[in-house]
């Protein structure tokens, strides 16, 4: 979802930016809980109220 902030604090929907293939990676150099929302938003309409597939990995680079 892209959400931009308005140069005076408020918040607009926008078509959002994302395709099949993208990816967002992050790193948690501390313990951390994590939400992940994937279902159509009821104010923006782009993605025509049908969510698509997620695929979350998790590495753990503490193992050996």
């Amino acid at each position: 979802m892209n959400v931009p902030v308005t140069p005076e604090g408020g918040l607009t929907f926008e078509d959002g930016v994302s395709d099949a293939g993208k990816y967002v990676e992050l790193r948690a150099d501390m313990d951390v809980l994590m939400v992940v929302s994937n279902c159509p938003q009821l104010n923006n309409p782009c993605n025509g109220y049908n969510p698509t597939p997620v695929q979350i990995l998790i590495w753990d680079t503490n193992v050996l």
